[in-house]
């Protein structure tokens, strides 16, 4: 049995249209077309379809049926157009975005009241984690769009720089060391260092800065970056972080430069061969745009250029 698209389109025209002529007009074919239509459809799946009762055509209790299927079958092909419509205009398609911590608040967290705002026709996911984690998941186009941060070389030609931070040691105000113009691995060995975990670029850098030395630092507490800073305001240790990370953990401290210098950046990902997506064009420009602006720290003047 093998029907054919125009046959089923005849028979479902008149169903819903009541009769030859009509079903006729919205198919813009002439009446015997269509009769010829229904007639070979009736011989393929061997089924009465209409009967005359004068000069009405009733659809048998077999047609009332088999128009149930068929409709099936159509809002089947029209949620397919509607999908389709949707993709190309980038519609109730869920858009998935992942984050460093450092880059939630107040910059991702900003850009999407901008971006997005009240708009109710981009529902999003947005997750928090590791770098690593993003990297991985957009490279299988898990996410379509990961903020992280890493070293400058590991960027590719799928990720948008979107700015660069060096690292510090972030120590309470009334630290010992808080007077210093830099701070040195070998300043921190009597010193409970604050580090991030071990998957950060940030962590390697600093693991090879102090394997150089030849006592390690008397105590250490592996932990996330915005960690760093808030138990660094305490009191309880000096946290090896990066600009960005303190501003946006907005914790009191004074910030003093790290050597030997570590450069972290902050990227933009997407997946490779993506289709650009304006509304996440939308919301990278405008995270580069926040985390351009000069941001100060009530306590550190490092963070207040005289004006």
């Amino acid at each position: 049995m093998r029907l054919k698209p125009r046959q089923v389109e005849a028979f479902r025209s008149v169903m819903m249209t009541g009769g030859i002529t009509a079903a006729a007009d919205a198919m813009n074919v002439t009446q015997p077309a269509v009769s010829r239509l229904i007639r070979d459809l009736e011989e393929i799946v061997q089924i009465t379809l209409f009967e005359r009762v004068g000069a009405r055509l009733v659809p048998t209790a077999e047609a009332t049926q088999l128009f149930r299927e068929v409709e099936r079958l159509y809002l089947g092909l029209d949620q397919i157009a509607q999908a389709a419509d949707d993709i190309r205009r980038h519609k109730n398609i869920v858009l998935r975005i992942a984050s460093v911590t450092s880059l939630v608040r107040p910059y991702l967290h900003q850009a999407i009241i901008d971006v997005v705002g009240t708009r109710l026709d981009i529902p999003l996911v947005i997750d928090v984690e590791n770098s690593r984690h993003i990297w991985d998941m957009v490279d299988k186009n898990r996410y379509d769009l990961g903020f992280v941060f890493s070293s400058p070389r590991m960027a590719d030609k799928n990720a948008v720089l979107l700015h660069g931070s060096s690292a510090v040691a972030a120590m309470a105000p009334d630290h010992r060391l808080a007077s210093r113009k830099i701070i040195t691995p070998a300043d921190l060995m009597d010193e409970r260092v604050l580090i991030p975990g071990r998957n950060s670029p940030l962590r390697l850098a600093l693991d090879r800065a102090f394997s150089r030395e030849d006592h390690q630092p008397a105590s250490t507490m592996e932990t996330s970056m915005l960690n760093c800073c808030h138990f660094a305001a305490s009191g309880i240790g000096i946290g090896i972080v990066d600009r960005t990370s303190l501003h946006s953990a907005g914790a009191k401290v004074v910030a003093i430069p790290f050597e030997p210098r570590i450069d972290v950046s902050y990227f933009a990902i997407r997946p490779s061969g993506g289709q650009r997506i304006p509304v996440l064009d939308d919301i990278v420009k405008r995270v580069r745009e926040l985390m351009e602006r000069p941001f100060n720290n009530p306590v550190d003047p490092m963070f207040n250029p005289p004006t």
